[in-house]
């Protein structure tokens, strides 16, 4: 693991939180950009499990706001969110910001196993997440549209963020959604573009614009909702053998967004078409989006009108993420299909684009 803290560095990251609590284990965890551990702390009476969660050296990484988004989604739902046990903002000598957070029970599956994991293990993963989904996106906490932050006046210096909705802000709010959207067009096509299926890149900058002026004729329909935007496997925890959702990890990326916009995004990351290329893997988008839409219709059900609308520009940028990110996506696949799993994701884009043409 690169970037590693030392034992020193992380003692002192615990006792910010706890002067009484003790380092006895440190195990790093593979997650992302940022540096994790699996910590085993002793207090005053007993022992327990947490993790740590640390700004990788030289980035934010939203490790702060996430911490906010946690405890407000943790605060004002039933979904499975670990409670954050104290944060640090800023601190002259550690690596701030980061977090302390309790462990949580359940499976870690890396998002591109969602292929192989069964319909009745992925149903019931689905239907359970739109739930939390429902819960999260009836959270009255933002009115404009674009990155859910913190309010930076609320620093902590190893308490707890106390859940309350004021504590979060939208970064350069934008008002109108179609706004947003090309400006986060912008941003992906601009990655797109540098990524190994540039030359499709012109043909999805004119389609999407065209798409985008479609929204802008319509009189109102889009409000903001906190969106989960970072979907996939590898952001829960599960039950491997039953599929119930356990644990709802990492909210660095939290979206001011549509629940339509999340929604499609849940389905597509979870429904495993990107994988359908290799022979034994099913796209199961369709399975998927009816479950999380029936967990949805039970928590949110004023919601989920707008939530089943489905509009094609939301599919094809999130599969324009996987593009983008393919490089990283390639060597976990299995041994031999990378290239094909390429040429399905093109060809399901130029798909896309001809069904939706007019």
């Amino acid at each position: 693991m690169a970037d590693e803290l030392s034992d020193g560095t992380l003692r002192g990251m615990v006792s910010v939180v706890d002067s009484e609590w003790t380092l006895r284990e440190a195990t790093p965890v593979d997650r992302g950009f940022c540096r994790v551990y699996r910590l085993v702390v002793g207090t005053a009476t007993s022992t327990r499990e947490c993790y740590l969660k640390a700004v990788p050296e030289g980035r934010d990484a939203g490790v702060a706001a996430d911490a906010r988004v946690s405890a407000v989604v943790g605060e004002h739902t039933a979904a499975p969110v670990p409670g954050i046990l104290g944060a640090v903002d800023d601190h002259p000598d550690l690596p701030a910001p980061y977090f302390l957070v309790e462990a949580m029970p359940g499976d870690e599956v890396p998002y591109e196993r969602v292929g192989w994991v069964s319909d009745d293990v992925l149903r019931t993963t689905a239907r359970q997440l739109g739930e939390s989904l429902g819960e999260l996106h009836r959270i009255d906490a933002v009115d404009s549209f674009g990155y859910v932050f913190y309010d930076e006046s609320r620093e902590l210096a190893g308490g707890r963020p106390s859940g309350t909705v004021d504590e979060l802000r939208v970064r350069d709010g934008v008002d109108s959604w179609p706004d947003y959207l090309r400006a986060r067009v912008d941003r992906e096509l601009g990655r797109h573009a540098e990524s190994g299926f540039s030359d499709l890149t012109p043909r999805l900058e004119s389609w999407c614009e065209d798409r985008i002026e479609r929204l802008d004729q319509r009189d109102g329909g889009f409000s903001p909702v906190l969106g989960r935007n970072d979907h996939g496997l590898h952001n829960v925890l599960v039950d491997a053998d039953t599929g119930d959702l356990t644990a709802l990890l990492d909210w660095a990326y939290t979206l001011a967004v549509t629940p339509a916009y999340d929604l499609q995004f849940a389905a597509y990351l979870f429904g495993g078409g990107f994988l359908s290329a290799i022979p034994e893997v099913a796209d199961r988008q369709e399975m998927v989006r009816d479950a999380l839409l029936a967990g949805y219709r039970s928590t949110a059900p004023d919601l989920a009108d707008d939530a089943a609308t489905y509009r094609p520009l939301y599919e094809l940028l999130a599969m324009v993420r996987i593009m983008n990110d393919f490089e990283q996506l390639r060597p976990r696949l299995p041994e031999g299909t990378g290239d094909a799993v390429a040429e399905g994701l093109r060809e399901d884009v130029e798909s896309l684009l001809e069904r939706n043409s007019r």
